[in-house]
């Protein structure tokens, strides 16, 4: 996040303008701190900038389940799973992940049809995630139940959402999800390759990677909303392979075809490359990553332990955007037992790859170090443009 600096003649002009204020405004009282703040506000919508965090995928298998379940209160708490990582997760304007469960069908499950509490959601929002997309391969996992369940328990909980749809006029009254900020208007879409062959139910809408779909979509949000940039976040690509396939590389192209220049990957559970183009003019600077991970899972296979989450700034200059900065943290899963209790916490690799200390099974750390020396290898060899932060 930027700082906010000020210098002293500014902080000069800043108490005259509001004293001359004052003076206008006699039952208007406001202290200096309050018209600096106010001030900051003002000078940073003008930069017309906002920064956007970008996260993997959200797992719920039943171990995660399990482990959330409080014995003596009978109520699922998901809070201390995103504790250590929620100073990452909250240094951005707007932070999206990708939620690869469906929501409060019981009885709660996990692989392959995945359901998960209320709670989990609960825990994720206040974490510091504003928007989660639903179009993957988990969608349809509970039926019409779990998908508008899922739809209606996110809508409660304020937390933002796109790719599934009750219905067509749901779909069509709201085809993607809106961030308004700083002077922009961002459009955010999301679709998946498949259902894993269980098709929605009538009259459920997911999502699906279809040319003629993405197209209509795009056409549709550019006439309806005309937002400054769109923004798809793609359900995509081979599990557990480190490097995009063939359909993922022709998909980014038939997006940037269509003028979506930014495209978030996810479905392989194991990182992919991060390449940012930076062009000689707007229609040219282009941005995929073409899967972040696993942000939390049970899944324990090296390198499915871990993931990254992608942080992009975008400005706007002349009634353009184009992206200022892209860089990714490495994130791992601690799967640990204290107390005859199972816990999952989500780790910044950087603070904890230096502090062999905190784990009480050494075998923890050097799963976390065997992550981290994969990822930077890989990244490192086939990143473009997007550095570690």
């Amino acid at each position: 996040m930027l700082k906010k600096i000020i210098t002293p003649i500014s902080l000069i002009l800043i108490i005259i303008f509001n004293y001359s204020l004052a003076q206008k405004n006699p039952n208007k009282s406001m202290s200096i701190d309050q018209s600096v703040e106010g001030s900051f506000d003002n000078i940073f919508k003008e930069n017309n900038e906002i920064s956007i965090l970008f996260i993997g995928d959200f797992m719920g298998h039943m171990d995660q389940i399990k482990a959330a379940f409080d014995s003596e209160t009978k109520k699922y708490n998901y809070d201390k799973t995103f504790e250590k990582i929620k100073p990452i997760l909250s240094d951005a304007d707007i932070t999206i992940g990708n939620l690869e469960v469906t929501l409060g069908v019981r009885p709660y499950s996990g692989y392959p049809q995945f359901s998960s509490p209320v709670e989990y959601a609960s825990a994720i929002k206040a974490s510091g995630v504003d928007v989660l997309v639903t179009a993957n391969n988990h969608s349809c996992d509970k039926g019409k139940l779990g998908l508008e369940r899922t739809i209606r328990l996110l809508d409660s909980l304020n937390i933002g959402h796109t790719g599934t749809f009750t219905d067509l006029s749901q779909k069509q009254k709201s085809p993607c999800y809106i961030i308004k900020k700083n002077n922009m208007k961002i459009a955010l879409i999301n679709y998946t390759y498949g259902t894993n062959e269980i098709p929605p139910t009538h009259p459920n809408i997911v999502n699906y990677l279809d040319k003629k779909t993405v197209s209509s979509d795009v056409d549709l949000i550019r006439k309806e909303i005309n937002p400054d940039q769109i923004i798809a976040f793609v359900h995509w690509g081979y599990q557990y392979q480190n490097m995009p396939n063939k359909k993922q590389l022709e998909w980014f192209e038939f997006f940037n075809s269509v003028g979506v220049n930014i495209v978030i990957g996810a479905h392989p559970h194991v990182l992919q490359p991060m390449q940012w183009e930076q062009g000689t003019d707007y229609t040219k600077d282009r941005l995929v990553a073409y899967s972040l991970g696993n942000f939390v899972s049970h899944q324990r296979t090296f390198p499915r332990d871990g993931g990254a989450v992608l942080k992009i700034s975008l400005i706007k200059e002349n009634n353009n955007i184009r992206v200022k900065y892209a860089n990714y943290h490495l994130t791992w899963v601690h799967e640990f037992i204290s107390g005859g209790k199972k816990y999952y916490d989500i780790l910044s690799v950087k603070d904890y790859e230096s502090n062999p200390e905190y784990f009480s099974n050494p075998s923890h750390y050097n799963k976390l170090v065997r992550f981290a020396k994969h990822a930077r290898e890989l990244l490192s060899e086939h990143n473009l443009n997007i550095l570690e932060y």
